[in-house]
């Protein structure tokens, strides 16, 4: 009878731990692409600057350090929801931005360790596509995350934020 209630208890003892960390969440990703009526470097003028974030219409406003790598912007959103930024790589050969968020209000964008991309190519007919790609963990890193925190909708929030930029972007670019 000891021998059976030890082994019980070292059964539970060993699988305890790999049971606890066997699930979390996954990396997500998103891209989205649109077809800008406009040259490559009119679009790359206005994403390259990191200082202005104008052409996402629910950008109340935007404050940013400076326009070179390293440095950080405040987006501030119509809800008040407030998102840090920081400038990681920024390639004019390439037509190439690219940031991380350092802070983020979940109800805005429930993402933990997110990091965006923005690549522009030209086209033969004076126009530019515009693609845009983020990868991120969903709002809540533990297991059985709220809903409001879960992969799905992590997930349709980025998406959603992500087209609106480059809706935007559209707009003001070809305007």
């Amino acid at each position: 009878m000891k021998s059976v209630k030890f082994f019980l208890i070292l059964t539970i003892f060993i699988l305890s731990p790999f049971e606890s960390f066997s699930h979390g969440p996954s990396r997500q990703k998103v891209s989205e692409s649109i077809i800008v009526n406009a040259s490559a470097e009119t679009v790359w003028d206005i994403v390259k600057n990191f200082k202005d974030f104008k052409w996402n219409e629910d950008v109340k406003n935007c404050l940013a350090t400076d326009n070179k790598i390293g440095s950080e912007r405040t987006i501030e959103f119509n809800n008040g929801s407030k998102l840090k930024q920081k400038l990681e790589k920024l390639d004019d050969e390439k037509l190439m931005i690219g940031w991380r968020v350092t802070e983020t209000d979940n109800k805005m964008l429930p993402v933990n360790s997110y990091a965006a991309k923005i690549f522009i190519t030209s086209k033969d007919d004076n126009t530019a596509q515009v693609k845009y790609k983020a990868g991120f963990y969903r709002g809540f890193m533990g297991n059985d995350p709220p809903e409001e925190l879960n992969d799905e909708n992590s997930k349709r929030k980025v998406e959603s934020f992500i087209k609106k930029s480059l809706n935007g972007l559209k707009k003001f670019a070809e305007n």
